[in-house]
């Protein structure tokens, strides 16, 4: 079977290239990628056609920086679940671990690890099934050190590149802020501890603020802000992204022990389970409101650990698919929409 990719890191790529002056439509054409393709959250795109569109952006721009330039020209917000998660997090390093584990949700060719070194910490591409080509590490590191140095300006990041030096390292050193080292065992963005555990600006937790208010607002009809479900609302849905919710975790979070909490969500009629099944469903809905993120980002948003066990849930919850029920809300936007 071949390797699929989200749209999502094509799409931000072809927009570069747009910003750059590049004919992206006849980019496309030639790599065999169409436009809806990629304006579809939902769909793949074989991991060759993806590459593709790489070849053919360098033969169109005959520019050997072209994969440092596209970063450049690639706004916060592009990546819109991967900004997200690397900006919501309290520190530096929580962000990057989330990143860390939702980036194989873009593209199973790659994995991303989270490495404790003597005084600093790295996120290192590891046991990808094909050796990353330099344009493809020039990219995501230079991507990656940008979403760093928005949510910690004035951060010192070091750059590790799996290919030999090369005859001009001008751009690398500009972009990165430093020359990257050449020749090493694997690609990797590393940051000196203090950097890591650094509080991330906390104007970047907006990203996804307009969707996180209307899942607030859906709830809180359902007990006063300063009930103990209210609070472990708010704790599960900071612990949502990527993995189940722990009650002990969250009880942690707000200072008390798992008993307590969950005797203090009994005396208000209901459970942890219960309280994690709301918060789901209110999400669930926003998010798949948003048309520029995948079903599979939001099954991983709400911590399913497969998307079918999130479709199964959905379907509990509503009596229909996730595709069904995001699409019946696209052809209702698509009729209320004024004539021009």
């Amino acid at each position: 079977m071949s390797v699929t990719v989200l749209p999502v890191a094509t799409r931000a790529l072809v927009e570069a290239c747009a910003r750059l002056g590049l004919d992206t439509d006849a980019l496309l054409a030639r790599a065999g990628v169409g436009r809806a393709l990629l304006d579809d959250p939902d769909a793949r795109i074989p991991a060759a056609r993806a590459d593709a569109v790489w070849r053919e952006a360098y033969g169109a721009a005959a520019d050997p920086a072209l994969s440092l330039h596209a970063a450049e020209q690639t706004p916060f917000g592009a990546f819109r679940v991967l900004d997200y998660l690397g900006a919501s997090g309290a520190t530096v390093g929580e962000g990057l671990r989330r990143v860390a584990a939702y980036f194989p949700l873009v593209d199973p060719r790659a994995s991303l690890a989270v490495d404790e070194e003597e005084d600093a910490v790295a996120l290192v591409f590891r046991g990808t099934r094909v050796a990353l080509p330099p344009q493809a590490q020039e990219y995501t590191l230079a991507i990656l050190a940008s979403r760093v140095r928005h949510v910690a300006p004035g951060a010192v990041v070091a750059v590790r590149l799996a290919f030999p030096r090369p005859p001009d390292t001008r751009e690398h050193a500009r972009v990165f802020g430093a020359e990257p080292a050449f020749g090493a065992a694997a690609p990797a963005l590393s940051l000196p501890r203090a950097a890591w555990d650094a509080p991330t600006r906390t104007g970047d937790r907006t990203l996804f603020a307009a969707l996180d208010e209307h899942a607030r607002a859906l709830l809180a009809r359902a007990s006063p802000p300063e009930s103990a479900a209210a609070r472990a609302r708010d704790a599960i849905a900071a612990d949502l992204p990527g993995k189940e919710p722990s009650l002990s975790r969250v009880a942690r979070s707000l200072g008390t022990s798992s008993r307590t909490l969950q005797r203090r969500l009994g005396a208000e009629g209901t459970s942890f389970a219960a309280v994690v099944d709301e918060v789901r469903r209110e999400r669930a809905r926003v998010y798949l409101e948003a048309r520029d993120v995948s079903m599979a980002e939001v099954s991983w948003l709400l911590g399913f650990a497969e998307q079918s066990a999130f479709a199964r849930a959905f379907r509990r919850w509503t009596g229909e698919t996730p595709t069904r029920w995001r699409g019946t809300r696209a052809e209702a936007a698509g009729r209320r929409r004024p004539a021009r």
